[in-house]
């Protein structure tokens, strides 16, 4: 209710909504143009922060602490090859190893070919009319042969593949296709799917 024109019981209301319960708008509107209010509820926020950091820290289970660390270091994996994508595509660091996440659940990509998915990326200004697209290549899946209409780079994350001229690009390593290059990726090297990125200007186009 409200008390003099004020907050009175929504004030708890609206401290725990902060804390990630559903928010109430009419409360939230208040807040933002009653001042004596909001102050109130800063102290309140503040003084909940302060019992929280004064709690002794219960050390997580063993198992619980296993599965935490299991996974982030899924999602984190590809992490020092962040940089390398940040730079290919125009975007922060941070956004590019937040972007490689996606790769720890490669089933949930687009189908686009028989044992191919993929993902768009985001680019920044100096990238703006490149596509950039993350790939899980799996065992038995290619890419038929096609033309390079503008230059295109693929930076390999995990696996590799072997392109028809012989070469197998693996982890760490970069295949670049200068515009109007012809080839085809035929084959996956190994038995577990080959995860990268690939970065083009100008599209392909079939070829013979």
């Amino acid at each position: 209710m409200m008390l003099a024109g004020h907050l009175d019981d929504p004030l708890e209301d609206a401290l725990l909504a902060r804390a990630g319960w559903a928010r109430d708008a009419e409360v939230e509107a208040h807040l933002g143009a009653c001042s004596d209010c909001a102050r109130r509820l800063a102290h309140a926020e503040a003084a909940v922060a302060a019992v929280a950091l004064a709690l002794p820290p219960v050390p997580p289970e063993g198992r619980l602490r296993a599965r935490l660390f299991a996974s982030v270091d899924r999602l984190e994996r590809f992490t020092p090859m962040a940089p390398r994508l940040a730079a290919l595509i125009d975007v922060a660091p941070d956004d590019a190893r937040r972007a490689l996440h996606a790769l720890s659940e490669p089933e949930a990509m687009n189908a686009v070919l028989p044992g191919m998915r993929v993902l768009p990326l985001a680019t920044g200004p100096r990238r703006a009319t490149t596509s950039a697209v993350l790939v899980c290549l799996e065992p038995g899946g290619c890419i038929p042969r096609h033309r390079h209409l503008g230059d295109e780079r693929i930076l390999v994350f995990e696996g590799a593949f072997a392109v028809d001229d012989g070469r197998v690009v693996r982890a760490g390593e970069e295949l670049h296709s200068p515009a109007g290059s012809i080839h085809s990726i035929p084959t996956v090297v190994g038995d577990a799917p080959c995860l990268c990125a690939i970065v083009g200007e100008g599209g392909i186009e079939v070829a013979p």
